[in-house]
């Protein structure tokens, strides 16, 4: 058996480079992408739970006491918001971090965005 294999005249490391190219290659990089967009949606939904604890816990200890006085104005809301961003990238471990500031090109937006999106969620409960 081995003999006509031989025999056909095969070059056996340009079947096996073209098989790799053409097919193993492609797929290996569609299982690398989807790992890899499975990690950052595990890593956005642990970044919106901080940020949810952070909030909470802001509202807690800060915004209750001082809602609804003087002091609670938009310097004041700004200066809440980032305590909470700064809260929930602290719980966050340095590869989640450095991975969701990766795939995001402006994180402190996106940040915001999900900050904003906690607070109206925790509002409207």
């Amino acid at each position: 058996m081995m003999e006509n294999l031989q025999n056909l005249g095969i070059d056996w490391v340009t079947l096996f480079t073209a098989i790799w190219t053409a097919v193993l290659v492609p797929i290996g990089k569609q299982i690398y992408d989807w790992l890899k967009s499975k990690k950052l949606d595990k890593y956005g939904k642990i970044l919106y739970d901080e940020v949810v604890k952070a909030v909470k816990s802001v509202n807690q200890t800060i915004v209750d006491d001082i809602k609804g006085t003087e002091e609670w104005n938009d310097e004041k809301k700004e200066e809440v918001k980032d305590l909470c961003k700064t809260k929930a990238i602290q719980a966050l471990s340095s590869i989640a971090y450095k991975t969701l500031k990766e795939a995001n090109e402006d994180f402190d937006e996106y940040l915001d965005g999900i900050v904003e999106s906690a607070i109206y969620d925790i509002k409207h409960q």
